[in-house]
């Protein structure tokens, strides 16, 4: 994406509104304004830095403003208008609580003329900016969490010691093993031509590797792959401006990893950018300890970002072992925003596995219906739930029962027999570079009715349901050792894609499974099993 088409995107989104505020982009001059705004937290997160700021602001859609003596950084990077920090004090602290209502009022007025996907928010507020805005006099707001920094010992990340590094041990020792000639050095700009190319690699390799796949607020991680790229060569233009530490890695010659860093407190340094050649088993693990040893033997902690919402990002950077932390929130006028609980983001068992895998399954009983779901069967579904389920950690709560029902790229089902809602099922719907794609989040049924088609029909109707939106891309993920869902899955047309080491916790891998039809455009499809559809299947909305 480049400038102009950022231009572009950026002027759907209420740009009379921001030239009103005077809000611009994000320029190199702007360093000493920034500097001024973040030298005044005691710990700030890996995005309160200008590097940061400025790199992120093309793929992001920033601009920025001083309002009520406050730094306020906007952007419209997902259909609507909203904060990327906090307002941030250049000047009389005292007026934050004026500069955050200022704030709400103009993206308020933005997102009311642009097609607003969420409403106006403040996101990467860290504990610290949250507890002096509860402090100040802003109206009452709503926090949110969101997927905060993962903080590591350095020393940690230079040894890969103890058991529980042990794999990553491995990698690296194998890595320097089966590669001769490994050097070192300072990334110049002689290097960058070579780390774009690595950079479009490695972009292709993971689009691949993470076909499907999206973070908690339905964003395929290929748009963000595609964020972070053009991200990542603002970084390699700046590296000698801003006096970033970098380092590339060669094998015999040829470059096959790059890394930068920047220095958020003299305790911290922030790891904005690392990408290895995927060819290269072992390189992200000898990059990252190595630079940690070189370059960052000053910083005792490191900090390596958040996980942007995606589960495979946050499993591997939870497998380095974190020492600790840094939390980060969502502020919005409103009630919490929709964002799926992490322990959430897989597919959950039809059933307790017990008997039903055992069991043929066959076609529901007579006067079985299907139909979408609404606020009022919240109470019902909560009772699927505890009769489905025997742990009250895999069981949806009642408040995130009707947050799916109410989510607009949600689409939920139930089952009734007899007028007893004995079933429900949840699709969702992801947005794509260019296409969008669905994903069967949830099936449902109490286990005394397992076995008898039920399980069937709730996912025929989720699949028949995406097809009418015009969806015929559609994924899911489940445990490996689930022969019965697998089959179940398999009859209905979905082929393994990608096997998830350790997916489901360490040991307990996972499979990805895709199903590709053309769209259905009909009333109704063959694949109901004989279950009459009740209702309109476009839901919520």
């Amino acid at each position: 994406m480049n400038e102009q088409a950022d231009e572009g995107h950026a002027a759907v989104y209420g740009s009379a509104v921001l030239a009103d505020h005077d809000l611009v982009p994000v320029a190199l001059d702007d360093r000493d304004l920034f500097h001024c705004a973040f030298s005044r937290l005691d710990e700030p997160i890996s995005d309160a830095s200008f590097a940061a700021s400025y790199c992120w602001s093309v793929p992001l859609l920033l601009r920025r403003g001083v309002i009520e003596d406050h730094l306020c950084l906007f952007s419209a990077a997902d259909g609507d208008l909203s904060m990327m920090l906090p307002p941030m004090s250049v000047g009389d602290p005292a007026r934050l609580g004026s500069a955050i209502d200022a704030c709400f009022e103009i993206m308020d007025r933005a997102n009311a003329e642009g097609p607003g996907v969420e409403r106006s928010r403040i996101e990467y507020v860290s504990d610290e900016m949250l507890t002096r805005i509860r402090e100040s006099d802003a109206r009452e707001l709503s926090a949110s969490p969101m997927p905060g920094d993962f903080v590591y010992s350095r020393d940690a990340l230079v040894e890969l010691a103890g058991g529980l590094l042990k794999g990553k041990r491995k990698l690296r020792s194998r890595f320097l093993r089966e590669n001769a000639d490994i050097t070192t050095a300072d990334l110049t700009p002689d290097d960058v031509p070579e780390c774009v190319e690595l950079l479009d690699v490695w972009r292709r390799a993971a689009d691949r590797r993470h076909e499907g796949e999206a973070n908690e607020r339905l964003i395929g991680v290929d748009i963000l792959r595609r964020r972070d790229e053009t991200c990542t060569r603002r970084y390699l233009d700046i590296i000698d401006t801003l006096g970033l530490a970098s380092m590339v890695v060669r094998v015999g010659g040829r470059l096959v990893g790059f890394t930068i860093a920047e220095r958020l407190t003299p305790n911290m340094s922030v790891v904005c950018v690392e990408k290895t050649h995927p060819d290269f088993d072992g390189a992200p693990q000898f990059i990252y300890s190595e630079f940690c040893r070189t370059r960052l033997s000053d910083t005792p902690e490191i900090n390596a970002g958040d996980d942007w919402g995606i589960a495979s990002l946050r499993f591997t950077k939870q497998s380095y072992r974190p020492v600790r932390m840094l939390k980060k929130n969502v502020l919005t006028r409103q009630p919490e925003l929709v964002l799926l609980a992490p322990a959430a983001s897989t597919v959950r068992l039809l059933t307790h596995g017990r008997p039903a895998s055992r069991r043929p399954l066959r076609e529901p009983f007579p006067g079985v219906t299907v139909r979408p779901a609404s606020i009022a069967d919240a109470r019902a579904i909560f009772g699927v739930e505890n009769h489905a389920f025997e742990h009250g950690t895999d069981r949806f709560s009642i408040r995130q029962i009707r947050r799916l029902v109410a989510n607009p790229r949600a689409r939920v089902g139930v089952a009734e027999m007899e007028g007893r809602v004995v079933g429900w099922c949840v699709a969702l719907i992801r947005t794509h570079v260019r296409w969008r794609s669905g994903r069967v989040y949830s099936v449902a049924v109490p286990s005394d009715l397992a076995g008898r088609g039920i399980g069937r029909a709730l996912l025929n109707f989720s699949l028949d349901t995406l097809a009418r939106e015009g969806i015929g891309r559609v994924y899911l993920e489940v445990r490996e050792s689930n022969h019965a869902a697998i089959a179940l899955y398999r009859s209905a047309g979905f082929a393994p894609l990608h096997r998830l080491a350790s997916y489901y916790g360490q040991g307990h891998h996972g499979l990805r499974m895709r199903r590709i039809t053309a769209p259905s455009t009909g009333e109704r499809s063959p694949s109901t099993g004989g279950i009459r559809m009740s209702g309109p299947t476009a839901m919520n909305g």
